[in-house]
């Protein structure tokens, strides 16, 4: 009977709980929206109170916003209407100021976390990208910093041109088919190839130049990844979860997730080879070897050197660096096509830098070319990748922007592709002028002050040496050889950013920067 009596009790329990949850958990969020427009730290910044209210705003923006119309778009929304300084939800903090850059991404002594959402937009956080810790984040760093050296660059000088030459041999085959095609899929299988060959050796290179159909394929799986993004910011777990899922349940989820993923498995495969010959790393501090071979050799305790973390760190650089190059190429050769006088120019320039359009310039002479170097500057600008804000904190100082003193550890975020394209920096920003470059240009000084694509401080890129010698080679090399024209090219459908997914993506009807080749140059 007492047994009766308890099971009826709790059954009663429960139906009393089920029905009493919901008001519970709505009094709840009503106490916290409350709280946080009215007791929390930064309750006295200005922004819109339904942004301070919940976090929710954002993620139904970010997951279902149309395209165009996602929380980054918002973003602007707000600064248009609150100024420079929002905040844009219950615990971040966005400024839009190019004066704010140097505060927030500072380097020396200041110490610099990065927010969760921020870091986790790549499922690996054991590379440098996903480091959370300052103190890690720099220990890591240090470990490789090396190998993406300016010396570094000068060891590998011969491998860039030998996939820049290979880049050519891929434009011949499309010149002898007389067929446009998609300038952003042999050059992304450029800068792909470059890097496996460069960090992981022969045996890691994907040789997607030999194969554009696969090339094609890497493409869409790293669009794939991207577009996981606003999925991954509101929910930082996802990809490092999807990532540990069985195989054969990632091929029947998404076939491009599973390229992807199979990518980090070789990686993993890469990285236990190293880890039993680690005795190959002799030479890595004058920019020898591969990179799980400077983890390996470096200072680093050995809690840092196991497979996984090693592996992550080769994937974070490989889907950083492939994709933003090409990128930055693509939106070169458009914009160069679409401006005859500045193509014109460029290639007088680079005519008379190499006579022989089959030679092999030293990327020291590249980089004394102004006009040359002044137009990968102005596509860096103009491209304005990275549309997703980065968040960093700082731990131990109470930041100030004007007369607004934002507590220590507050997450903050500015939008590179926001300040890349802002009017009071850049006059005429969606204009292509490489000339606001050259040093004889009024501007030269303020353009060259607010001109952070990849980034300052201690997060700033580690690979854009290797970057910036990727860009002069294929540049040259491509603009030297061929005479190309667009074929079908739209600037608001195939350039212009509609979709915030870390970089910004065209519409999903672009048909991509489609060029044909019209005749080989002597």
């Amino acid at each position: 009977m007492g047994i009766l009596v308890n099971d009826t009790t709790f059954r009663l329990f429960l139906s009393n709980l089920v029905t009493i949850f919901p008001g519970l958990l709505f009094l709840y969020i009503i106490f916290v929206g409350i709280y946080n427009i009215t007791f929390h730290p930064l309750a006295k910044f200005p922004g819109p109170k339904l942004t301070a209210f919940t976090g929710w705003y954002e993620t139904y923006h970010e997951l279902f916003g149309a395209p165009g119309k996602t929380f980054a778009y918002k973003i602007q929304q707000m600064h248009d209407d609150y100024g420079p300084i929002v905040r844009i939800n219950p615990n971040e903090i966005h400024v839009s100021d190019h004066h704010f850059f140097d505060v927030l991404f500072a380097g020396g002594s200041a110490r610099r976390d990065k927010y969760p959402p921020s870091a986790s937009v790549q499922g690996a956080p054991g590379g440098i990208f996903g480091t959370l810790n300052h103190d890690t984040h720099r220990m890591r760093r240090s470990a490789i910093s090396g190998f993406f050296s300016k010396q570094s660059v000068v060891v590998h000088e011969g491998l860039i041109h030998e996939k820049g030459e290979q880049l050519c041999e891929v434009f011949k085959n499309y010149a002898r088919e007389g067929n446009p095609f998609n300038i952003r899929v042999p050059l992304l299988a450029y800068t792909t190839d470059f890097y496996c060959a460069h960090a992981l050796g022969e045996t890691g290179d994907m040789h997607l130049l030999k194969d554009q159909a696969k090339a094609q394929k890497w493409r869409e799986s790293i669009i794939a990844l991207l577009h996981f993004t606003p999925i991954v910011r509101q929910f930082p777990w996802f990809l490092s979860f999807a990532f540990g899922l069985p195989m054969w349940l990632i091929r029947r989820v998404s076939s491009d997730l599973a390229l992807v993923t199979q990518v980090l498995l070789d990686m993993e495969g890469q990285a236990k080879e190293a880890i039993k010959d680690s005795s190959t790393s002799v030479g890595i501090k004058e920019g020898n070897g591969g990179l799980m071979q400077a983890i390996l050799s470096s200072n680093l305790p050995q809690g840092e050197k196991g497979f996984k973390r090693m592996a992550q760190e080769g994937f974070t650089v490989l889907t950083a660096s492939g994709d933003t190059i090409d990128r930055t190429l693509t939106t070169a050769v458009y914009h160069l096509l679409s401006n005859p006088n500045h193509l014109a120019k460029l290639k007088e320039e680079l005519r008379a830098a190499m006579p022989d359009s089959n030679m092999d310039v030293p990327l020291s002479k590249l980089e004394s070319l102004p006009l040359t170097t002044a137009v990968i500057k102005e596509s860096l600008r103009i491209s304005a990748l990275i549309t997703m804000r980065v968040v960093l904190q700082a731990p131990e100082e109470c930041l100030t922007y004007r007369d607004w003193v934002i507590p220590t550890n507050t997450p903050i975020g500015m939008t590179f592709a926001d300040l890349m394209m802002d009017s009071k920096a850049f006059p005429d920003p969606r204009m292509f002028d490489p000339e606001r470059w050259l040093k004889s240009h009024p501007l030269y000084a303020q353009n060259t002050k607010c001109f952070f694509p990849f980034g300052r401080g201690h997060r700033n890129c580690i690979g854009l040496n290797l970057a910036w010698a990727e860009m002069y080679v294929a540049l040259a090399k491509v603009l030297r050889r061929f005479d190309l024209e667009l074929h079908d090219v739209i600037r608001e459908r195939d350039i212009d950013h509609y979709r915030d997914c870390f970089l910004g993506e065209p519409r999903d009807d672009t048909k991509g920067v489609r060029v044909r080749i019209l005749r080989l140059l002597d």
